[in-house]
């Protein structure tokens, strides 16, 4: 008898566990629904160990901590970029990048205290501005190919990423 309850045990563990699995994956592509990539969305989120066990508003968190990794890197890229650069122009335009990607930053780091006091409207307003950086370095570059443009691109996906959550999350 031990043995058949412990079994029954298991496989209501089971069960219910795949419940969870589920309905959080079911909570990611709803969070995703609006997003511009919706794909990118998913798979981000998915990515994160974190997101297993998160509702919406930690859905949110680990978007905003995706996009601050992100811009932090391609800060970096662009730092590095600078060092070897020798073109004034091309200079110029990656120390405009360097001074987007310090406000899209700032812009993130606004957004994640704005979304720990649920000011959804706030969130939008600051990860919108900061969505901007990638468009605005590319621009700098338009006498010449830009060594951004992939980088660039993915952080406005990471900021979508984040929009789209956070619009879910405030019931919009």
């Amino acid at each position: 008898m031990k043995s058949i309850t412990s079994f029954c045990f298991v496989i209501v563990s089971a069960l219910f566990l795949n419940q969870i699995n589920t309905a959080t994956a079911d909570l990611i592509t709803t969070a995703c629904g609006t997003a511009l990539d919706k794909k990118f969305c998913e798979s981000s989120l998915r990515s994160q160990p974190e997101s297993k066990k998160a509702d919406l508003n930690g859905l949110a968190r680990i978007a905003l901590k995706l996009a601050s990794t992100n811009g932090n890197k391609v800060q970096n890229q662009v730092s590095q970029l600078l060092k070897k650069e020798s073109d004034k122009n091309r200079k110029a335009a990656l120390r405009d990048c360097i001074e987007n990607y310090q406000s899209a930053l700032e812009q993130i780091k606004n957004s994640a205290t704005a979304l720990a006091s649920k000011r959804y409207s706030d969130v939008n307003t600051w990860i919108s501005a900061a969505m901007s950086a990638g468009a605005s370095c590319e621009e700098g570059f338009k006498s010449s190919q830009s060594p951004l443009t992939k980088s660039n691109s993915e952080f406005g996906s990471y900021c979508g990423t984040a929009l789209a959550v956070t619009n879910k999350a405030s019931g919009s």
